[in-house]
C-alpha cells in the first residue's frame, strides 16, 4: 500500500509537467513531420501517427489546462509556502503556451477535406478555448508575482490568441465554396460568340503546336533551354490548377501551358507537376495561403491577407524571443528547479518550432530547399531516399495467393466471414489485395503523353473526333489495330465501365501467364501495373474511378473465384503440382459461365490477335507471332481506360486524396489537361453542334491570325491557322498573336 500511495503522490506532483511536456512533444512532432503528408511514399504507420497526433494534441492540451486549473484551485485553498507560491506563478505561465498548442501548427490546419467545411464550429471552439484559458490565468495569477513574468505571459497570450483564431480562418479560406471564389473564372461568353467555332479553332491550334514542336525536335533532338526559360515554363505548369475546383481554362491559357509542357523534358515536366500538387496541398490542408504572384487568383496579390501573413510571421518570430528574454531577467529564486527547467524547455522548443515554420511562411518552395528538407529525415521517416509517384496495386489472383500465405484466421475473415463483418472489406482492400507498390509512375505517365501526342497527330481532326477520343475507353485502339470485327473484344468494352475494368484485369493476368512477356517484357509489366491500379480504384477508391462504379463487382468476382476452388473438392493428381496461377487458368478453361468464363474468352481473343485483320497500325501484319501485337492492344486499351477515368473524376476528389499523398490518377488528369485533351469541366460544358463539319472547319479557317514579327512590325497578316488546319509546319520567331473573326 505504501508503494501505491507513493506512486499516486508522485503522479500528483508530476502530472501537470508530464502533460505539458507531452503536449509540447506532439506539437514538435507535427511541426517536423506534418509537411511530409504530401509525399506519396509516407507509409500507413506514419500517417496513422500524424492523424493520432492531430486529434490527440488538442485533447491533451485541454486536459493539461484542466489539470492546471484544478491544481491552482487546490493550492489556493491550502495556504502554500513561499516556494510553492513561486512555482504556482510559474505554472500559470504555461497556460498561454498550451493555448498556442491548441492553435495548431502552420503546416497542418486540416487532416482531410471535410475538416475545412467545419470552420464555423472551430470559431466557436477557439472562442471557448481562449475564454477558458484567460479565465484560468486571471483567477490564479498572484498579484505579488514578478512583473516581468507577467509581461512574458501577456506576450505569449497575444501569440496564443492569434494562433487560435488563425486556424479557423485558414479552414474557412480552404473550404471548397470559398476556395472557388479565389480562382479566376472564365469570363462570360458573349451572345454573338460561336463556341463550336472557337473550339474548332482551338483544336487546329493545338494540332499546329504539336506539329511545330515535333518539327523543332527533328531539327534538334536534344534542345537545351536557358535556366530562366526553363524556370518560367516550370512556373506556368506548377501553378495551382483551377481544375481542382472544376473550372475550365480559356483556350489561350491552355495553349500556353501546352507549349510549356512541350518545351520541357520529361523529368522537368514531372517536377513541375509535383510542385503544383505540393502548392495545391498547401492551399487546402495548411495555413499557408498565397503561393507567390499567381495569375489564377481572383484578387490581386497585394491584399490584406498578404500583409496579415507578414504581420503573423513577425509576431511568431519576435514574441517568443521577447518571452524568453523576460523570463531570463525575471527573479527565479522562489521557483522550483524542476519547474524552471520545464519552463525553459517549453520556451525554447516553442521558438524552435516557430523557426521550422519560417520557410513555409516565406513561401520558400524551390525544389532544392524542399528536397534538402526531405532528405534530412529520409531514414527516420522510413521513406526511400528519392521522390517517386506511388501507383497502388491490387490483383484478384494476388488476393487468392495472399490468403494462402498469410494468417489463416485473417484469411477466413476476409474470404469466408459473415457479410456483416466490417473487417472483411478492409482486409481485402488493405491487406490481402495489395501487391508490391509500383514506384515508377513516370513510366506510365510517358505512355499517357505518347497517347495524347499520337491522338493529336493521327486521330483528332475536328470537334467530333476530339469528343470521340475523349469518350473512347479502348475503342480507338481496336480500330487502329484492325480489330473492329472482333466482337469479343468490342463487346467487352461496351459493358459498364466497372465491369469492363474487372474483365480486362483478369484477362490481362491470364494473357501474361499464358502467353508470357518475352515479346516486350517492359510493356507487358506496365500493362499489368495499369491493370492492377485500375482494380485498386474499383476496390478501394471507387469514387475516383467513375461515379456510380460498383465495388460489389469486385466482391462478386472474388466470391466466384473462391467458390470455384471450394466446389472442386479434392485436387486431382495432375493439379497438385500446379501453381496457383496455373490452377486459375485450368479452372477458367473448364468454367461454363460467370465472370471467370467471360475473362477467359476475352483472353483467348487477345491471344489470337496476330491473325485478326491485315493492319496493326505499323504494318506488322501477321508477322507478329510472339505476342507483341497483343501487348500493344492491351496497352492501348488500358491507357484509354486510365484517361477515360481521369477525365471524369471531379476536382474535389483529386483535392481530397491529396491529404493521403495523392492518387496517380491526379497526375494523369493533369497530364491530359496540359496535353490539350478534354477535361471534366469541358465535358460538363459541351455545346450542341449545329453547324456541319465542313462549315465549322471553314469558319475556323476564316479566323484571321495577325502575326506581328518583332523585327518587322509592318509584316502583313499570315494565315498560320489555315496552314495548321491543312497540316503544314511552319516555324516563326517570337510572335505576338491577335485572333479576330472574319466577317
Amino acid at each position: 500500500m505504501m508503494n501505491i500511495s507513493s506512486v499516486v503522490d508522485w503522479w500528483e506532483e508530476w502530472q501537470l509537467r508530464i502533460l505539458v511536456l507531452g503536449s509540447l512533444a506532439i506539437q514538435l512532432y507535427l511541426a517536423v513531420v506534418a509537411p511530409f503528408r504530401k509525399l506519396t511514399g509516407l507509409n500507413y504507420l506514419n500517417r496513422l501517427l500524424i492523424w493520432v497526433s492531430y486529434l490527440g494534441g488538442d485533447a491533451l492540451a485541454i486536459y493539461a489546462l484542466a489539470t492546471l486549473f484544478n491544481r491552482q484551485k487546490r493550492l489556493q485553498h491550502n495556504a502554500p509556502s513561499s516556494v510553492t507560491n513561486g512555482s504556482h506563478d510559474l505554472e500559470v505561465l504555461w497556460a498561454p503556451i498550451l493555448l498556442m498548442h491548441l492553435g495548431g501548427r502552420l503546416t497542418i490546419s486540416a487532416y482531410n477535406m471535410e475538416d475545412n467545411e467545419l470552420w464555423l464550429r472551430h470559431v466557436g471552439v477557439a472562442i471557448s478555448q481562449v475564454t477558458v484559458t484567460v479565465y484560468v490565468f486571471w483567477t490564479t495569477w498572484s498579484p505579488l508575482a514578478d512583473k516581468r513574468l507577467l509581461a512574458a505571459a501577456i506576450v505569449l497570450f497575444i501569440l496564443g490568441i492569434v494562433r487560435c483564431f488563425e486556424k479557423p480562418l485558414a479552414l474557412k479560406r480552404a473550404s471548397f465554396n470559398n476556395l472557388v471564389t479565389y480562382f479566376v473564372a472564365a469570363k462570360m461568353t458573349e451572345i454573338t460568340a460561336n463556341r463550336e467555332v472557337e473550339l474548332e479553332k482551338y483544336i487546329q491550334d493545338v494540332k499546329f503546336c504539336y506539329r511545330q514542336s515535333n518539327n523543332i525536335q527533328q531539327q534538334d533532338p536534344a534542345p537545351t533551354l536557358k535556366r530562366a526559360e526553363k524556370q518560367a515554363h516550370m512556373e506556368i505548369i506548377s501553378a495551382p490548377n483551377k481544375l481542382f475546383v472544376d473550372y475550365a481554362y480559356a483556350y489561350n491559357v491552355r495553349l500556353e501551358k501546352l507549349k510549356s509542357l512541350r518545351a520541357l523534358d520529361a523529368e522537368s515536366a514531372f517536377e513541375a507537376l509535383r510542385e503544383g500538387l505540393s502548392k495545391t496541398f498547401d492551399l487546402v490542408y495548411t495555413k499557408i495561403w498565397r503561393q507567390g504572384n499567381d495569375e489564377n487568383w481572383a484578387k490581386p496579390p497585394s491584399t490584406f491577407v498578404d500583409y496579415l501573413s507578414v504581420i503573423l510571421m513577425g509576431i511568431s518570430m519576435t514574441f517568443p524571443v521577447a518571452s524568453i528574454i523576460l523570463f531570463h531577467i525575471s527573479h527565479k529564486k522562489a521557483y522550483r528547479g524542476s519547474d524552471i527547467k520545464v519552463t525553459y524547455i517549453l520556451l525554447y522548443i516553442t521558438y524552435f518550432s516557430e523557426l521550422i515554420s519560417v520557410p513555409a511562411r516565406l513561401n520558400i518552395s524551390s525544389f532544392s530547399f524542399q528536397w534538402w528538407k526531405v532528405s534530412a529525415v529520409w531514414r527516420l521517416m522510413g521513406i526511400p531516399p528519392f521522390p517517386f509517384i506511388k501507383v497502388e496495386q491490387h490483383s484478384l489472383i494476388g488476393i487468392l495467393d495472399a490468403k494462402e500465405k498469410k494468417n489463416w484466421l485473417l484469411a477466413s475473415i476476409a474470404g469466408g466471414g459473415p457479410e456483416c463483418c466490417s473487417c472483411q472489406d478492409l482486409l481485402q482492400q488493405r491487406w490481402f489485395g495489395r501487391n508490391k507498390l509500383f514506384r515508377r509512375g513516370k513510366d506510365i505517365s510517358s505512355l499517357v503523353i505518347a497517347h495524347a501526342e499520337d491522338a493529336w497527330m493521327n486521330s483528332i481532326e475536328d470537334v467530333e473526333s476530339y469528343w470521340k477520343l475523349s469518350d473512347s475507353r479502348g475503342h480507338w485502339t481496336l480500330e487502329r489495330n484492325g480489330c473492329q470485327e472482333m466482337a469479343i473484344l468490342w463487346d467487352s468494352l461496351e459493358k459498364p465501365f466497372d465491369q469492363s475494368v474487372i474483365l480486362w484485369h483478369m484477362a490481362t493476368d491470364l494473357c501474361f501467364h499464358c502467353k508470357g512477356a518475352s515479346a516486350d517484357p517492359k510493356l507487358a509489366n506496365l500493362c499489368r501495373v495499369i491493370s492492377n491500379y485500375m482494380l485498386y480504384l474499383l476496390c478501394a477508391n471507387t469514387e475516383m474511378l467513375l461515379p456510380g462504379s460498383r465495388t460489389s463487382l469486385f466482391k462478386d468476382a472474388l466470391r466466384e473465384l473462391d467458390g470455384i476452388f471450394q466446389a472442386q473438392g479434392e485436387e486431382s493428381e495432375d493439379d497438385k503440382h500446379l501453381t496457383l496461377t496455373e490452377k486459375v487458368i485450368s479452372k477458367a478453361a473448364r468454367s461454363k459461365k460467370g465472370f471467370l468464363r467471360d475473362a477467359w474468352v476475352l483472353a483467348q481473343g487477345l491471344m489470337q490477335l496476330p491473325g485478326c485483320g491485315d493492319g496493326d497500325g505499323d504494318g506488322d501484319g501477321d508477322s507478329d507471332d510472339n505476342g507483341k501485337k497483343m501487348w500493344k492492344v492491351i496497352k492501348g486499351v488500358w491507357v484509354e481506360m486510365l484517361c477515360f477515368s481521369a477525365g471524369r473524376c471531379r476536382g474535389y476528389m483529386h483535392a481530397k486524396n491529396l491529404a493521403y499523398g495523392g492518387e496517380f490518377l491526379t497526375y494523369v488528369a493533369l497530364l491530359m489537361w496540359n496535353s490539350g485533351l478534354e477535361t471534366f469541366a469541358d465535358k460538363q460544358q459541351r455545346m450542341q453542334l449545329r453547324l456541319c463539319k465542313e462549315e465549322r472547319l471553314e469558319r475556323a479557317k476564316r479566323m484571321v491570325v495577325v502575326v506581328i514579327q518583332e523585327e518587322n512590325p509592318a509584316t502583313t497578316p499570315s494565315t498560320t491557322a489555315l496552314a495548321s488546319a491543312q497540316g503544314e509546319c511552319t516555324t516563326a520567331p517570337a510572335l505576338e498573336v491577335v485572333v479576330v473573326e472574319a466577317v
